[in-house]
């Protein structure tokens, strides 16, 4: 259930209330929990943690905090169960410079030169429009990808992959 847009501003509506999993849905069995405010999950097989709702053309902020050697992921228009990221999302990279698509790469889509790994709190600025992906981390515009064909209307999965990751402040604008 997404906040009133009143408590954001600028017609933005927060995705999380910071105390429940409200508005999201498990599509697996990691251990995804909400403590003192941060979506946290760190145990159990890959898995999405997905919006209720279908999303076509927006902005995306969320902040993230990756513990070294995690592999996670924004998925953005996104199916509930991705069987191949070049076809059911655009999925924004979290992972170590190492990987084949490091933090702030489209997985099967663009790859970036990692922006290294840091265990504290990052910023993702994510938008979507008629299929232009861009990505901006800490401030930092990594790219601006044209997907053809757009994807259509689909969720935001927040994934655990490998290792601890955690999710705060996420907010949604229509566009």
């Amino acid at each position: 259930m997404a906040l009133a847009s009143s408590l954001c501003g600028e017609g933005w509506i927060s995705l999380f209330d910071g105390k429940t999993l409200n508005g999201w849905t498990k599509q697996g069995d990691a251990n995804w929990e909400v403590v003192d405010g941060v979506i946290t999950a760190s145990e159990g097989p890959v898995c999405l943690l997905t919006t209720e709702k279908k999303y076509q053309n927006y902005e995306l902020e969320l902040e993230f905090k990756a513990a070294i050697g995690t592999n996670s992921g924004i998925f953005l228009n996104t199916e509930p169960k991705v069987k191949d990221e070049a076809i059911d999302c655009y999925e924004i990279n979290i992972a170590d410079p190492t990987n084949a698509y490091p933090t702030g790469s489209i997985v099967k889509h663009h790859r970036i030169e990692g922006k290294g790994e840091k265990n504290e709190w990052r910023k993702y600025q994510l938008k979507v429009h008629d299929g232009v992906v861009t990505v901006i981390l800490d401030g930092e515009k990594l790219m601006e990808y044209h997907a053809k064909p757009a994807r259509p209307a689909g969720l935001i999965g927040l994934q655990k992959n490998k290792g601890r990751i955690s999710f705060r402040n996420i907010r949604i604008r229509e566009l």
